[in-house]
């Protein structure tokens, strides 16, 4: 695995013509919520901004995951020539519509299918802690200035009661504890659907199935990449109001996603298809 991990690096380095769609999707991401949150002011307009929303998302997901599975495949090729290297590289823009037509169904369902059950989970864990633990009255919170200021957070927080805090962090914990798990036993399911089972529902039993199977050597793998989150979330927390900082943390967040998702694929690869 370490090799595994060592080498990862390398070919992140190879490939980091990933981060280009990347950087321009989640740019246009944010405008478009920066967009919609002005002007959705009702229900037909929200629901056509959501559909948008998830329509965007399988479309650049299926796109982008294509072209990992093809920048794998070209970065593990020798080339004689540095400019033929150079040139193959550059080619693999044109891999994106092909991925969309590939496999923009399947991750249509698993945006949806993952929609659903995340939705599942945070109402049933909510209804059990205000059910069995307690309540916060949420009435005076103004959940505009909550998203926007992470101080006005702090102060509202610091008016809760005790016994809110314990309910919170209650709340947050399940949702924590669950989010971990299924994040784990649905690790494979990306690679699962790009490389062999187009069907969202076989791929995820699939995925899971092979979880479990190489038990020793996924757990280890979603430990080390929790560890590289965890430590990009600190960087992050203590360097965000350092603009020049931020920038760098900023770039060395989009290099660790294509690190996660090369390394991810690169294991699926290593363990499952060769």
């Amino acid at each position: 695995m370490l090799k595994l991990f060592k080498n990862s690096f390398k070919q992140t380095n190879d490939c980091i013509i990933l981060a280009t769609p990347l950087i321009i999707f989640l740019s246009i991401l944010s405008w478009y919520f920066s967009y919609a949150s002005s002007t959705v002011d009702n229900i037909p307009k929200l629901i056509l901004a959501g559909i948008t929303i998830f329509v965007m998302a399988a479309g650049f997901f299926s796109a982008w995951f294509y072209m990992v599975k093809k920048t794998l495949k070209f970065s593990n090729k020798l080339y004689v020539f540095d400019k033929d290297r150079a040139k193959a590289f550059g080619n693999l823009i044109l891999s994106l519509p092909k991925g969309i037509g590939k496999l923009f169904l399947p991750f249509l369902g698993i945006i949806a299918i993952s929609t659903i059950f995340y939705g599942f989970i945070l109402a049933i864990i909510t209804y059990f802690v205000w059910k069995y633990i307690g309540t916060v009255n949420l009435d005076f919170f103004d959940i505009k200035n909550l998203m926007v200021s992470s101080k006005e957070l702090i102060d509202e927080v610091s008016q809760l009661s005790k016994n809110e805090l314990i309910v919170i962090n209650c709340w947050y914990l399940l949702i924590l504890i669950c989010s971990t798990i299924t994040s784990f036993i649905t690790m494979l399911w990306i690679p699962e659907v790009v490389y062999c089972e187009k069907n969202p529902f076989k791929a995820l039993y699939y995925a899971i199935k092979k979880i479990f199977i190489s038990f020793p050597k996924s757990i280890l793998l979603f430990i080390y990449i929790n560890i590289l989150t965890f430590g990009i979330s600190v960087l992050n927390t203590f360097l965000m109001f350092n603009p020049i900082a931020y920038f760098v943390v900023l770039l060395l967040y989009y290099y660790l996603i294509v690190y996660i998702v090369v390394l991810v694929f690169s294991y699926y690869e290593q363990t499952f298809l060769k």
